[in-house]
C-alpha cells in the first residue's frame, strides 16, 4: 500500500479502508464456498439458480428507489441501516439455513444491499479528488480480494469437519464482525459535502419524484457518446460476475478438483492481486482508466478462453488461468468504477449511479435462473458465453477515450 497517498486521504476512506478487514475476511470465505454450502444443504441447481434470481429480482426492487433514499436520508445513515438489514441479518440466517426456505429468506434480504452500494461508494469517495479515486477503489478491492488467503485455511478445516459445519460457524462469527464493522464505521465517518446538500434539498422531496429524476439524468447519460459504452461495460460485465457463480461447482464436478484443491483458488486470486496492486499499478500513469479498462478486458477474455481449456485435474493450468482471471478482474474493477465515478456528475451522483444499478439490475434478473439452467444442460457452454461476452465488451469499449465527450453535469436544480 502507498502510505504517502494512504495518508492523504480523506477521513471517511481512511477508517472505512482500515475496517473493510471485518467485512471481507468472513465475506470472502463465505461468497466462494455459498454454491457448495447450499449443495451441502441438499439444494438443486435449478434451486440455486432461482435463488439468484429472486434476489436479483428484488435487487433492482430496491435498486429503484436507492438514489433516492440515499438523497433524502443521507449516505452514511442509508449505509447504516442497510448494512444491518442486508448482511448482519442475512449473516446469522444463513448460519442456520438446512434448506431452500432459509436460504431465500436470506436472500431477501440480502438484496436490499443495492442501498448500500450506492450510498457506501459515494460515502467513501464523493469528497476524494478525482485523481485519488481509482487509488480508494484498489486498495477496497484488494482488501476484499486479498482475504482469499485465508481460503486454503478454510478448506483444511472444510476436509476435516466437513462443509457445512464449518461454513456455518463462519456465517456467525461473520455476522458478528460485520455488525461491529457497521457500527464503528458510522461512528467514526461523516456525512459527504455533497451528501449534506442533497439531505436539505431533497429533505421535502418524494421519494418517487428522486426515483424519476434519476431516470431523467439517466436518459440524458445516453446521450453521451462517452458515457453509453462505461455504463454497457458497467451492465455486462456485472452479469458475468452471475454467469461465474458456477464456476467452483464445475472445478469440483466436471475436472474433478477436490476441496483443497479448490481452496486455494482464493488464496491465488489473493496473491496475484497484491502484486498487480504493489508491482504493477504503481508503474501505471495516472488519470488513464479508459485505457486500463480496455486492457483489463483483454486479460479477461484471454483468462476465460483458457478456462475452456483446463484438463481434468490439471493443477498447473488451473493455477494459470486463475492467475490470469484474477489480474484481469482486480484492474476491471477499480479502473471501471473509477472511470464511472470520474464521469458522473458531483451533486448528481446518487442519483446516476443508483440509475445505472436499476438498468444493472433488472438486466441481470433472469440471468441467475438462466445461469442455473445452462448449467444443468451442458456446464461448459457456461463458460463459452462467458469468453463471447468479455471478448464483446473488449470491442465496445474500443471506442472509449477516443471521442472528445463532455461530463455528464447537470446537476439537480436547488430546490426542485
Amino acid at each position: 500500500m502507498n502510505f504517502a497517498k494512504f495518508r492523504q486521504l480523506p477521513d471517511n476512506p481512511r477508517y472505512s479502508i482500515w475496517l473493510e478487514p471485518l467485512w471481507a475476511i468472513p465475506g470472502t470465505i463465505v461468497l466462494f464456498y455459498a454454491p457448495l454450502y447450499m449443495k451441502g444443504a441438499g439444494l438443486s441447481d435449478i434451486q440455486i439458480g432461482i435463488l439468484n434470481s429472486v434476489n436479483l429480482y428484488f435487487s433492482f426492487v430496491f435498486q429503484l428507489f436507492a438514489g433516492a433514499v440515499t438523497n433524502k436520508w443521507g449516505r452514511k445513515r442509508t449505509t447504516l441501516l442497510f448494512d444491518l438489514i442486508s448482511w448482519s441479518i442475512p449473516m446469522f440466517i444463513w448460519a442456520f439455513s438446512n434448506n431452500f426456505w432459509l436460504f431465500l429468506i436470506a436472500y431477501l434480504l440480502n438484496a436490499s444491499s443495492k442501498f448500500v452500494t450506492v450510498a457506501f461508494n459515494l460515502l467513501i469517495i464523493e469528497d476524494v479528488d478525482e485523481k485519488q479515486r481509482s487509488l480508494v477503489f484498489a486498495i477496497m478491492n484488494m482488501i476484499i480480494i486479498s482475504a482469499g488467503v485465508l481460503a486454503p485455511l478454510a478448506g483444511g478445516v472444510i476436509h476435516k469437519y466437513g462443509i457445512m459445519p464449518t461454513i456455518s460457524v463462519v456465517y456467525f462469527i461473520g455476522g458478528i464482525s460485520m455488525t461491529v464493522l457497521f457500527v464503528v464505521r458510522n461512528y467514526l465517518t461523516k456525512e459527504t459535502e455533497a451528501g449534506r446538500v442533497m439531505i436539505q434539498t431533497h429533505s421535502d422531496t418524494h421519494i418517487v419524484r428522486g426515483v424519476m429524476q434519476s431516470f431523467r439524468l439517466f436518459g440524458q447519460s445516453l446521450r453521451n457518446r462517452q458515457m453509453l459504452p462505461i455504463i454497457m461495460i458497467t451492465i455486462i460485465s456485472n452479469i458475468i460476475l452471475q454467469l461465474n457463480f458456477f464456476q467452483v461447482i464445475y472445478l469440483k464436478e466436471q475436472l474433478g478438483f477436490g476441496d483443497r484443491m479448490i481452496s486455494w483458488i482464493p488464496f491465488i486470486t489473493a496473491v496475484t492481486t497484491i502484486l498487480v496492486y504493489s508491482a504493477i499499478m504503481p508503474r501505471l500513469k495516472e488519470r488513464n482508466e479508459a485505457s486500463y479498462v480496455k486492457l483489463s478486458l483483454a486479460v479477461c477474455a484471454a483468462g476465460s478462453l483458457l478456462f475452456l481449456f483446463i484438463p481434468a485435474g490439471s493443477v498447473l493450468m488451473l493455477v494459470i488461468v486463475t492467475t490470469v482471471l484474477a489480474a484481469g478482474t482486480f484492474l476491471l474493477l477499480t479502473f471501471r468504477d473509477s472511470l464511472l465515478m470520474n464521469k458522473l456528475g458531483h451533486y448528481d451522483k446518487a442519483d446516476l449511479y443508483s440509475s445505472i444499478q436499476v438498468v444493472m439490475s433488472i438486466v441481470a434478473i433472469p440471468w441467475g435462473y438462466i445461469s442455473g439452467l445452462i448449467y444443468n444442460i451442458k456446464p461448459s457452454l457456461l463458460f463459452i458465453i462467458i469468453f463471447i461476452s468479455y471478448a464483446s465488451l473488449l470491442l465496445l469499449a474500443y471506442p472509449i477515450g477516443k471521442v472528445t465527450g463532455k461530463r455528464v453535469e447537470q446537476s439537480v436544480t436547488m430546490g426542485e
